[in-house]
């Protein structure tokens, strides 16, 4: 075990019961596979079954002996944190948006979709508190789910902000469903402050890419996790997201970090990406990222300090690099979907309405309607017995839903717009303004070159 750095791996795990092909092969294969390596920190997601996490504690308990799980929602929230340093403390954020009850094959929200940390005492550093989330996946070419998305990262975003407030080193790692021209990306790394692993390594290395190259080398150039033609699990015809370039992926699975003296980045890259042993299937739908970073107890003299934020600047909640031109197409956005999300509600209610009347019309003609044969009005009896039940319980989901969820979502995009516009006023008038500190990485992405490749 080398201390002066630290190995770290997330990985989307595809362990949904029934649902995910060859689950339960595939999750044990991927705890052997963790068990042969060097890792530090392991966070997974889409880990949903107990016994599938009881198997991976046990095969890597010599090198990860602390692991915890984090509960959340009726099918639980698939998020857990393997560590190599002791837990000291754990907690679960729920995030406010995050998913529709009647879209029921989609889970999301009976799931309770949330970000769980965990404050780990490293021997060198101190406090590390890393977090892991799998924010809102996209389902199909309408993204009605954008707004939840982005509120999901707005509220990552502050718990960032105020971890690494408290002086402590902070890693966020996941499943973003988001591409690095996403909204969601740009308020990790311009709100939150933090840092991408990959992109940090690999930025020079993007405008080499030739889009003609093997996809095993695409993989590694763009760092794509996902939708890879390499991956077996990969459904050409229905994709994840909608990326640049079909014959290529996306990346949507990110290791950030704040970067700090005592914490950088020294290697990152796409892992997992073979296929499992004897086999001719992929570990999971993602691949994984692996990150090793460099870690000293005694800070180096800052050559230029402007390339770090420090911690008291983080507390001032003005405080940001993310321009007001994308807060406002954030606020727009959020107001799209308080029109879109109000209109949903008032529409269940009135068919709520509607239905209480058909009952009351159903009773009245089906159970009143004079029948001369017995075996006739025991039919007419029945059936319109079954239609009064039916009507009666989509009417009470029509009620439950359109009433209390549909308020709920309603009042959560008031607040966020809120908190968006009070951001943008305090922007406006911010004591920082003249302080506030250039992006130190280039802009560009590994996105953009995904602009130029081929369709």
């Amino acid at each position: 075990m080398n201390t002066n750095e630290l190995s770290v791996l997330s990985l989307n795990c595809w362990g949904l019961n029934i649902v995910s092909k060859k689950r339960r092969f595939r999750l044990r294969a991927i705890a052997d596979a963790i068990s042969t390596c060097d890792y530090d920190i392991v966070t997974l997601q889409e880990l949903w079954m107990w016994e599938d996490f009881d198997y991976l504690k046990q095969q890597t308990q010599s090198m990860l002996p602390y692991a915890k799980y984090f509960y959340s929602g009726a099918l639980g929230s698939g998020l857990a944190i393997l560590s190599r340093f002791p837990i000291v403390s754990t907690s679960y954020f729920r995030y406010s948006l995050a998913g529709r009850p009647l879209k029921v094959f989609h889970g999301d929200f009976y799931v309770g979709k949330g970000c769980g940390s965990a404050c780990i005492e490293h021997p060198d550093i101190g406090i590390l508190e890393v977090f892991t989330t799998h924010l809102h996946a996209g389902y199909g070419n309408s993204d009605e789910y954008e707004g939840h998305r982005v509120s999901e990262s707005w509220e990552l975003a502050h718990l960032l902000r105020a971890s690494a407030a408290q002086g402590r080193h902070v890693i966020a790692t996941g499943d973003f469903n988001s591409i690095p021209t996403s909204y969601n990306y740009q308020l990790l790394k311009a709100h939150a402050f933090m840092t991408d692993s990959w992109l940090e390594i690999h930025q020079d290395d993007l405008a080499l890419n030739d889009p003609d190259e093997p996809p095993k080398d695409i993989v590694q150039q763009l760092g794509i996790t996902c939708d890879s033609p390499m991956n077996t699990w990969t459904k050409r015809e229905k994709l994840k997201q909608q990326p640049y370039s079909t014959t290529v992926g996306d990346r949507l699975d990110y290791i950030f970090y704040r970067k700090v003296p005592q914490l950088s980045c020294i290697h990152s890259s796409v892992v997992m990406t073979e296929h499992i042993p004897g086999t001719q299937m992929s570990y999971s739908d993602h691949f994984g990222v692996h990150s090793i970073f460099s870690v000293t107890g005694d800070p180096p003299a800052l050559t230029d300090s402007a390339q770090h934020v420090k911690a008291t600047q983080l507390a001032h909640p003005s405080f940001t690099r993310i321009e007001l031109s994308m807060l406002q197409e954030i606020l727009d956005l959020f107001k799209r979907d308080q029109v879109a999300t109000r209109r949903t509600a008032s529409g269940l209610l009135v068919l709520f309405v509607l239905l209480v009347v058909g009952v009351i019309v159903v009773f009245g003609v089906f159970i009143g309607l004079p029948v001369e044969k017995h075996s006739s009005k025991m039919m007419v009896n029945t059936l319109g017995g079954l239609a009064v039940i039916a009507m009666a319980a989509i009417a009470t989901i029509c009620l439950i839903v359109g009433f209390v969820f549909g308020r709920t979502e309603q009042r959560a995009l008031r607040q966020f717009v809120l908190e968006v516009d009070t951001l943008m006023d305090g922007m406006r008038g911010n004591r920082f303004k003249s302080t506030v500190l250039q992006p130190s990485e280039p802009s560009s992405s590994d996105t953009d070159t995904l602009l130029h490749l081929e369709r």
